[in-house]
């Protein structure tokens, strides 16, 4: 039996690796498997966020990145991921940084406040339908990576082989302005990321791995209102009352 149940999860994954995952798995997460809209852990109403895993070349938390809400689920669980397709940090595209212009010339557009991140290669809202969730087309399997590399690693990159004649032909893919839509930009046209207010307030200390679905990190009164802390308060207040006036 153990062996038949490895047999399957073996045929599982595989089926996964080479299909779902062939463009990005997200569509299956759906939105609440990176956001929540009652049980929030970060800003823009993430409800996964890593509190462990710090930068290799700051030695400090991914905290102003959107790293650190991408990694909550692709990090290793000894860094504080869920183990997801784990990209762990040591041996990864730089992020967290400010680009040295002599390696890139990368797009102002397409940085965190003047800094690498996750979402600068990146777009994983399922409405991008590149491979691996990429905001440069680069063939069905990742075959033409290059198309992307050029975009910041354009003197390194035989522009003609990639099919452009210049860099501004390079189209990258954003979601991230509901006004224009989802498409395709140009270098100085994209915008990776909506600047939001930051109100929303954890619930409690956010655990190392605190994924969606997190209903098994909420408190009981959340699915029981039985033991509501606000109703035992109300009934405790009452009950004080009452006594004080038998007294």
């Amino acid at each position: 039996m153990k062996s038949l149940k490895l047999a399957l999860s073996v045929a599982v994954v595989t089926m996964l690796s080479t299909s779902a995952f062939a463009a990005g798995p997200h569509d299956s997460v759906t939105c609440l498997g990176c956001h929540s809209t009652h049980f929030a852990v970060d800003d823009k109403i993430f409800a996964v966020k890593n509190t462990v895993m710090k930068n290799p070349l700051t030695k400090k938390s991914f905290d102003g990145l959107i790293a650190k809400n991408c990694l909550g689920c692709h990090e290793l669980t000894q860094f504080g991921g869920a183990g997801i397709r784990p990209v762990h940090m040591h041996t990864t595209h730089p992020i967290g940084m400010v680009p040295n212009p002599k390696i890139a010339s990368v797009p102002q557009t397409m940085l965190n406040d003047g800094k690498l991140d996750c979402v600068s290669c990146h777009e994983a809202h399922p409405s991008n339908k590149n491979f691996m969730y990429l905001r440069v087309d680069t063939g069905k399997d990742g075959e033409n990576i290059q198309n992307l590399c050029a975009v910041c690693h354009d003197a390194k990159v035989d522009l003609g082989s990639a099919g452009f004649k210049k860099v501004s032909d390079i189209k990258i893919f954003s979601a991230m302005d509901q006004e224009k839509g989802s498409g395709f930009f140009s270098r100085d046209k994209v915008r990776i990321q909506n600047k939001t207010t930051s109100y929303v307030m954890p619930l409690g200390k956010v655990g190392a791995n605190d994924i969606m679905p997190n209903y098994l990190n909420q408190p009981d009164w959340v699915y029981a209102p039985t033991v509501n802390p606000l109703a035992d308060f109300k009934t405790k207040k009452s009950t004080k009352r009452t006594t004080t006036k038998v007294k």
